[in-house]
């Protein structure tokens, strides 16, 4: 809720929509986190921990969206993230 009221005042904050998205993953809430996690790249779509994060690969991976989760992994690898490349060798293979 924290982060819902942030947006409602700075709704042009990437990293609000991020952290929200974040938790909703966390919650296994994958579909509300993709929606926001989207909204963070809309807003900001340089930010490589943002597509990293399309809890992101991950969260479209659990929501049986595997080829669009790998290729947001691929992406986030591109800009820079690293670990973006463990992930698509645990879930992407």
């Amino acid at each position: 809720s924290d982060f819902t009221k942030f947006i409602e005042l700075k709704p042009k904050n990437a990293l609000a929509y991020f952290n929200r998205g974040h938790s909703k993953g966390i919650l296994k809430d994958y579909r509300g986190a993709i929606v926001d996690i989207t909204k963070a790249i809309e807003i900001d779509p340089k930010n490589a921990q943002v597509i990293y994060y399309r809890e992101l690969g991950i969260c479209k991976i659990f929501s049986n969206q595997k080829n669009s989760g790998c290729l947001d992994l691929s992406k986030a690898g591109e800009l820079g993230d690293s670990k973006a490349y463990d992930e698509i060798r645990k879930y992407c293979n």
